[in-house]
């Protein structure tokens, strides 16, 4: 009896642990378990090509760049944007092309701090590029040697004209020489017997009535074409002009008030090379340097006849040449 009651007891005491264990491991499931929902996946930024207008008020430059870059971009499968200006810390790694409509003055750091981004620059400047900037050259001076060129080749006694920022010393330089590239020294055979063009030189700051005046002062010498540079452009002054007969050659686009008096402008573009180059921009081969191209338009009015014109187009193909320098006076 007594060895039973010890068996009892052992298998009792053998018992309680696995008892006690099979009811911590019954506390420690938790009764409702959460479920955690997986976040979403960020979507990536889509590759963009970004226009920067900066200053450029002219209404074909503008209209241009914005329908060549939105072809270009939709071409590559690429967004596009227009922004006025940008800072460094904007130039995000979506942003695969920045095109500039005109020089900035901090291309340098600009393209240092985005090297995985390509710069298509449209400059006047002598510039270098760098592995990941493509300029276009737009030379201003050769636009202002054919104005100079235009209103002696366009007026009867070489009686023309131009109205000159004074602060633009070798545009001014280029006017005087595409002048003389026509016609040497430009003396009047009849009265009045001048030497033309006839210059007058107003700072930029001037207003429309100064610009007037200069206008009436050079008006007096019977001029029959003039240059008018974009830093004159009021509806006052061409108001003005057209109550003459003087007609009027430029280098941007045409405000309506001059329109009637319009004899052309010598337009830079610098859109169809960047045709030409988007390939290379867009496969990271940038570091090159390529012309503008450079041309007469707004003629509608009849001003310049068909063969003044052809001559006009032929010097205009010996300065994409390279053969004709728009500052140098030994060419002319």
């Amino acid at each position: 009896m007594t060895n039973k009651i010890i068996k009892i007891l052992l298998l009792i005491l053998l018992t309680l642990p696995l008892i006690a264990c099979k009811g911590k491991a019954e506390e420690a499931l938790p009764t409702d378990v959460p479920t955690v929902e997986a976040l979403p996946t960020p979507t990536p930024l889509a590759d963009r090509v970004v226009l920067i207008t900066g200053d450029t008020q002219d209404a074909w430059t503008l209209e241009q760049a914005n329908s060549t870059l939105q072809e270009l971009a939709a071409g590559t499968g690429f967004e596009f944007e227009t922004r006025p200006e940008i800072q460094v810390n904007e130039i995000t790694s979506d942003i695969k092309v920045l095109v500039f409509l005109s020089h900035p003055d901090n291309l340098g750091s600009l393209s240092n701090s985005a090297l995985n981004t390509q710069f298509l620059v449209i400059s006047d400047q002598d510039w270098s590029p760098a592995g990941n900037v493509t300029i276009i050259k737009a030379d201003v001076n050769s636009q202002v040697f054919m104005a100079g060129y235009a209103v002696e080749e366009l007026s009867d006694n070489f009686r023309g004209a131009g109205l000159l920022n004074s602060e633009e010393s070798t545009p001014n330089t280029a006017f005087r020489n595409g002048a003389k590239y026509f016609c040497g020294l430009c003396n009047a055979l009849i009265f009045p017997l001048n030497t033309y063009p006839m210059i007058k030189e107003l700072p930029q700051s001037s207003s429309p009535a100064e610009w007037i005046a200069g206008f009436n002062e050079l008006y007096a010498n019977s001029i029959l074409f003039i240059y008018v540079p974009p830093q004159a452009y009021s509806p006052d002054l061409f108001s003005f002009i057209a109550q003459t007969n003087v007609k009027v050659i430029g280098i941007s686009s045409p405000p309506a008030e001059a329109q009637a008096i319009w004899a052309g402008t010598f337009r830079i573009d610098g859109f169809s090379p960047m045709k030409e180059v988007w390939n290379d921009v867009i496969a990271g081969n940038g570091g090159k340097t390529v012309n503008a191209s450079l041309y007469l338009t707004d003629t509608q009015n009849g001003f310049i006849s068909p063969g003044k014109q052809t001559l006009i187009e032929k010097v205009v193909a010996e300065i994409q040449a390279g053969r004709i320098y728009a500052l140098d006076a030994m060419n002319n």
